[in-house]
């Protein structure tokens, strides 16, 4: 996979929404298996172009099921885009009162498994994001 692919969806959403703060990054191509790709961001206000976001990544058909969803820990807002079970990873986290290690929670086949899949869907994804700017 091209390496341009790691911060491609992070590009075009600071491009797409009133964004003040973002880890670009969603995954590394050397290393596909340091996380579950995931974008962090946090925008300056809300917009129409969130909702279209979300409608959006709801009707995206990959191998894996994507979400955007607000960060039960995170204190100013910041947003998540990534995969079903990392959101909710996160939330049995909060109700728990702390967040899970990804590879203790999933076990390390399930883990491998679920990186493989959504590293896979990026490209798909970014197009199918893209399809919104052009509207």
């Amino acid at each position: 996979m091209d390496k341009q692919y790691e911060t491609a969806i992070g590009k075009l959403l600071s491009d797409m929404l009133p964004v003040e703060w973002m880890r670009f990054t969603m995954f590394y191509v050397d290393d596909i298996y340091n996380g579950i790709p995931m974008l962090v961001f946090r925008l300056k206000s809300e917009d129409g172009n969130m909702e279209s976001l979300q409608k959006s990544i709801d009707a995206f058909s990959g191998n894996e099921k994507w979400c955007v969803f607000m960060n039960p820990f995170s204190r100013k807002g910041n947003y998540i885009l990534s995969i079903e079970p990392i959101k909710e990873m996160y939330l049995e986290g909060y109700d728990k009162g702390a967040p899970y290690n990804e590879k203790d929670y999933f076990g390390e086949d399930e883990y491998k498994a679920l990186c493989e899949r959504a590293v896979w869907d990026i490209p798909m994804l970014l197009d199918h994001i893209g399809k919104i700017k052009q509207i």
